[in-house]
């Protein structure tokens, strides 16, 4: 995602003439598209080989017990920095659940950098606040605080 903003920023600088090249280089360009296709290969094979990794310290109990600690986050134990897939919505779902009133993006970004100090980084804050524009199962009052909304439960 910070890749991307990144990206979005640089073609906002460009005037007309260089984005019609550019569009025009990507279009007709059999190399970029070649290129483009195997660091998509690229990137979906890391993903696969970070889920192994993390199957692989999960045999190890000592290692379980950490990830249990810090609810399944292996950003420590693996050099990728990336959070689990569902990580943030768990810990958004778990903080608007034990509180008792809405509460802003802010605070909600506050209560999970306490539980969870090492994820307190810059991008928690957008990922929260993102999250929470996205999913239906949050609402927003007229002061810009969320909170989860009841769920049906089927018996």
């Amino acid at each position: 995602m910070v890749a991307m903003d990144h990206d979005l920023q640089n073609l906002e600088k460009l005037d007309l003439k260089a984005l019609r090249q550019l569009v025009t280089l990507k279009e007709n360009s059999r190399e970029l598209g070649k290129l483009e296709s195997k660091r998509q290969k690229l990137r979906d094979e890391l993903t696969d080989i970070e889920a192994r990794i993390r199957t692989f310290l999960g045999q190890f109990p000592e290692i379980r017990r950490y990830l249990a600690s810090t609810g399944g986050n292996v950003r420590r134990l693996t050099p990728s920095g990336r959070r689990p897939r569902g990580w943030v919505q768990g810990q958004v779902e778990d903080v608007l659940v034990e509180s008792d009133r809405p509460l802003t993006p802010a605070e909600v970004r506050d209560e999970i950098a306490r539980k969870h100090p090492e994820e307190a980084t810059k991008n928690l804050y957008l990922a929260v606040f993102q999250h929470l524009r996205r999913h239906d199962e949050f609402e927003q009052d007229e002061q810009g605080r969320w909170r989860i909304l009841e769920r049906e439960t089927t018996s």
